[in-house]
């Protein structure tokens, strides 16, 4: 397994604060296009893209120059974040957690906090989050990236401002929600979440972690990319998965009508300027259609888009092996769900 360096870490869920990024480039120029055409423009070797039509699962495309099969396993990076809140969701609507609570209910012991995350062994470097302080940030600021928590620390980890004060992007928000799951079902997210969330959903190609099932189905970082393997579940970014499998979860989210109300009841603003905010697992565009919920998903040499709409339950995943790959969505949305989409003008995704 590689190492995961502080590069990789910035990559994967974009950077240590998407906002900082300062020269992406405006994703919306590729409206319109032919997504085959921009992949092999862009140089995008492996591209597959699950489409949803009124909630319907159609049959997985693959564009670009190495060919893949349209069963072929992909990193799914960020875009591993809604398929755990999905599972986090659930166990709200059994009553089995509170997103009002403070994340010391569950944790009253505090939390051990990895600070490397592919490095969670005993003796690798690690520092406790006390108990005084996990008692300020509640479980829905997890989901929602308002815990204040940074994307990715190397070192003590502890809030950047006030819980609740505003939306930053933190992956270590949802590896810390993946501790009180764990202690909730008192099962390891990986097994827990195959068993009440893939097994159910018909997700047999998805786990959050390597499986050696995955050899010879797998594609790899293209490009240069020094890619990673993610041999233990990382809730915010280790999922391994296929665009069918993926497709199946969109799916399953817009038709469960509790479980999208609670995903879209308390928004919070994530770019006022392009107007985008999210929600409970999810980044929420607003159109003249309905909202439209999204997630990217970048891990080195891999770039990753979902978005759907729970009005129409139209929607779409895109999972490449490029970094270049990001691209390919926005004409895919345009083919999708038409419209203008200002995500993908977002530095977010540059």
């Amino acid at each position: 397994m590689r190492p995961l360096t502080r590069r990789h870490l910035l990559l994967a869920g974009v950077a240590a604060s998407p906002l900082l990024v300062s020269c992406a480039t405006d994703l919306s120029r590729y409206q319109g296009q032919p997504v085959a055409d921009v992949a092999a423009r862009l140089g995008v070797c492996a591209a597959a893209l699950a489409t949803l039509r009124a909630g319907q699962v159609l049959p997985t495309e693959v564009v670009g120059s190495c060919g893949a099969a349209p069963d072929a396993v992909f990193q799914a990076a960020s875009l591993t974040k809604p398929v755990v809140a999905y599972g986090a969701l659930r166990l709200v609507l059994a009553g089995r957690l509170d997103l009002q609570a403070p994340v010391s209910h569950y944790l009253p012991q505090g939390y051990v906090h990895y600070q490397h995350v592919l490095r969670r062994a005993p003796g690798d470097a690690r520092d406790t989050v006390p108990a005084s302080t996990l008692a300020r940030i509640p479980v829905a600021s997890l989901l929602n990236h308002t815990s204040g928590l940074p994307n990715w620390t190397s070192g003590a980890l502890a809030p950047g401002f006030d819980p609740g004060q505003r939306w930053r992007y933190s992956g270590e928000g949802y590896v810390l929600l993946q501790t009180v799951m764990e202690a909730i079902t008192g099962v390891p997210i990986a097994p827990w979440m195959e068993a009440q969330v893939f097994a159910p959903l018909g997700m047999r190609d998805s786990s959050l972690a390597w499986k050696s099932a995955y050899e010879g189905r797998a594609v790899h970082a293209h490009g240069g990319a020094s890619g990673v393997t993610w041999n233990q579940p990382v809730a915010a970014a280790s999922l391994y998965t296929t665009a069918g499998d993926f497709a199946r979860l969109l799916a399953a989210f817009v038709s469960d009508e509790q479980l999208l109300a609670l995903a879209l009841s308390a928004p919070v603003a994530a770019d006022k300027a392009l107007g985008l905010e999210w929600g409970y697992g999810w980044g929420i565009e607003h159109t003249q259609a309905g909202p439209l919920l999204w997630q990217w998903g970048n891990n080195p040499g891999f770039r990753n888009f979902a978005m759907v709409s729970p009005t129409t339950r139209d929607g779409f995943v895109l999972l490449t092996n490029s970094d270049r790959g990001m691209a390919l969505a926005a004409p895919l949305a345009q083919r999708v769900l038409p419209g203008e989409h200002p995500v993908f003008q977002s530095p977010w995704l540059g």
